[in-house]
């Protein structure tokens, strides 16, 4: 006798709000991006952890800027969790992310010291040089919870992940055995103590149990708390050049596979990604429609590169353009003017979110150098 198929029963909505709010409960904060003003009005407190956010945008845009002050915020305000840095195009600068590190340390810590000058103390201006210094020091020693795995195909970016993942098994592993030894213990030690050797038992369990513990605080520390991949393009561009139904396969299922890592892990993963079509032509049949373009500013051209259904298959999508800062700019970069003569600003456009909270939002910032961003606004 066949028996039919039943649907499965359903759950009460407010037995999900409990369960969500304590995975929300256990997130650590989103990692800023380094500007208050884009984490406020942009990404609703900085890149969220649990979710794949991708940075799209030209060359010079500050993809990487972004992805570097994202990796200091989380080592400096996270005292467990290393950060994997997937470099696929060789370009990787330690000496850039610890010049970034040093900035926000600097930006955390003023110069002063107290000085006495009389009968009374004041704050001054502490040596610059000396204190230059010590904050490199300090960034240095950070330095050593970042671990760089180089990858300049996609087979290798799938190495990496799998490397990744194998840390988190691991972990796993150390804890079930340590639950398991502990459930032995307890029956030992009820044995144990029906012939007077209870204290006996206990001491060989505390040790044991110390041991363990001591285990798990190692493997503990090399767990992963953020994933950079830079850039992913180059990598899925030539996959999907070779075979494009393949290479989109190949890429929706390593997407999958990152996302649910970074949701049950709760770690907080940033690719970033060109863009495309940022060039013009003066050909009629070539001409790009508004629709083409992925920003809500009309002077603003161009997409993410990877296509549509790239998107799908990342929970934040960010695009970094730049356009005229004020209408006097503007004016003289729609007459062709010299480029030197008008001023630009840095726009982080949040062009799709999951979970809508994000999906629409902009904020302006401009690149006061290779480590350091502001405001315009």
């Amino acid at each position: 006798m066949v028996e039919e198929n039943q649907a499965a029963p359903g759950v009460l909505a407010s037995t999900l709000l409990a369960a969500a709010e304590g995975i929300v409960k256990t997130w650590p904060s989103s990692a800023s991006s380094g500007i208050k003003t884009i984490d406020d009005l942009a990404l609703h407190g900085g890149f969220r952890y649990g979710e794949v956010t991708s940075i799209a945008g030209a060359s010079g845009s500050g993809k990487t800027l972004f992805a570097f002050h994202a990796i200091a915020s989380h080592l400096l305000h996270s005292a467990e969790g290393d950060v994997a840095f997937i470099d696929t195009t060789g370009s990787f600068s330690p000496l850039r992310l610890r010049n970034v590190l040093a900035s926000r340390l600097e930006s955390q810590s003023p110069r002063l010291e107290c000085c006495q000058v009389g009968y009374v103390y004041e704050n001054r201006d502490s040596s610059a040089a000396a204190n230059d210094d010590k904050l490199k020091e300090q960034a240095t020693r950070l330095l050593d919870r970042v671990r760089v795995m180089r990858a300049f195909d996609f087979a290798g970016v799938i190495e990496a992940l799998g490397e990744i993942g194998q840390v988190w098994e691991k972990q796993d592993d150390r804890r079930r055995n340590f639950v398991n030894m502990h459930l032995e213990d307890e029956k030992k030690v009820l044995y144990d103590s029906q012939d007077g050797s209870f204290s006996i038992s206990s001491v060989e369990i505390s040790v044991q149990n110390e041991e363990h513990i001591k285990g798990m605080s190692n493997m503990r520390d090399e767990q992963t708390g953020m994933i950079i991949i830079d850039t992913i393009t180059n990598v899925v561009s030539s996959m999907v050049s070779r075979s494009q139904t393949q290479g989109q396969a190949l890429l929706a299922s390593f997407m999958r596979s990152l996302r649910h890592l970074t949701y049950r892990r709760q770690i907080c993963s940033v690719l970033t990604n060109t863009a495309v079509g940022l060039n013009t032509s003066s050909n009629p049949d070539f001409l790009r429609k508004a629709q083409d373009n992925a920003s809500i500013f009309a002077a603003t051209v161009g997409k993410p590169a990877l296509g549509k259904a790239y998107t799908y298959l990342i929970d934040t999508s960010i695009f970094l353009s730049t356009i005229p800062k004020t209408k006097l700019d503007a004016k003289m970069a729609s007459r062709g003017g010299n480029a030197a003569g008008w001023k630009m600003v840095g726009v982080l456009e949040v062009l799709k979110d999951r979970f809508g909270a994000q999906e629409g939002r902009w904020a302006t910032f401009e690149i006061v150098s290779e480590v350091l961003m502001t405001s315009s606004m």
